[in-house]
């Protein structure tokens, strides 16, 4: 008999992350003042609304300047947990290099499946691309990062009108300690929520699909579990993109770079290709 929870351990990171109850508190408190601090100001809008759920709506965090474009962030947490409001202050590194960034929540699981999510990301990017001008850069944490690697998975634009103008905006794409393939998930207790079955599993997962020709970028901090290593390489050699380790970093303070205006990761998703 299949033990359906062996992959547990394996994809669990609060537990082997010191005080990662107190990080994830910290990051509550610094979106809190940051969002604070940017709609005292004027440069920012909450919960707008790109779809017709009470989940899918966005923030927008503005520049000083007239925004150059636009670096949009979709948040991790196994497509079960958090929401945009944990995350508004990692926007600071973009905006310090006068890009716009928007963070969007979307509808969980078991509530909906993972694919109906892919499928919320891909209304907030044809949004954005009907709303706002200038190159578009994407970046995703965990399950974000499978997210935003679902949104240059070829199939996902067959037959769309929109592809041609996606293609021609989009700048850069940064995946963070991305699940790019699902299967193994299907031997987690998480699926009890996901719902998943081996055929699901493979359809949502990035490894499976063709990359469009856009430039894409893994990222994935050193000391991580060996499970996200191993997802990190799986769709770096998948898809031929570039691999890069974040020294000395776990899964949570991997994004810890995106407050940094010089860091290489916001080099990446700021700089036009």
């Amino acid at each position: 008999m299949t033990v359906t929870n062996e992959n547990d351990e394996a994809y669990a990171n609060a537990v082997f992350i010191d005080n990662s109850e107190e990080i994830v508190a910290d990051w509550i408190k610094k979106a809190e003042r940051f969002r604070a601090k940017k709609l005292k100001s004027g440069t920012a809008k909450i919960d707008i609304a790109y779809g017709v759920s009470n989940r899918q709506k966005f923030d927008i965090f503005l520049p000083n300047v007239k925004p150059l474009g636009t670096v949009i962030f979709v948040h991790g947490g196994y497509w079960i947990d958090f929401d945009k409001s944990y995350w508004s202050h990692f926007a600071s590194g973009v905006l310090a290099n006068g890009y716009r960034c928007i963070i969007p929540s979307y509808d969980l699981c078991p509530t909906v499946k993972i694919s109906d999510i892919t499928c919320q990301i891909k209304d907030l990017i044809c949004y954005v691309l009907k709303n706002y001008d200038g190159m578009i850069s994407l970046t995703g944490h965990s399950a974000g990062g499978h997210l935003v690697s679902r949104m240059v998975s070829t199939e996902q634009w067959n037959g769309s009108k929109l592809r041609s103008d996606l293609l021609k905006r989009l700048n850069h794409v940064v995946a963070i300690s991305p699940i790019a393939d699902l299967r193994p998930l299907l031997k987690t207790s998480m699926n009890n929520k996901f719902n998943l079955n081996y055929d699901t599993a493979e359809k949502e997962s990035p490894v499976t699909h063709i990359k469009m020709t856009v430039p894409f970028t893994v990222l994935v901090g050193e000391n991580e579990r060996p499970a996200f290593l191993s997802q990190a390489n799986y769709l770096s050699q998948a898809w031929s993109c570039s691999k890069l380790i974040a020294r000395g970093k776990h899964h949570f303070n991997v994004l810890d770079d995106l407050e940094n205006e010089r860091s290489c990761l916001v080099n990446l998703l700021t700089k036009i290709n």
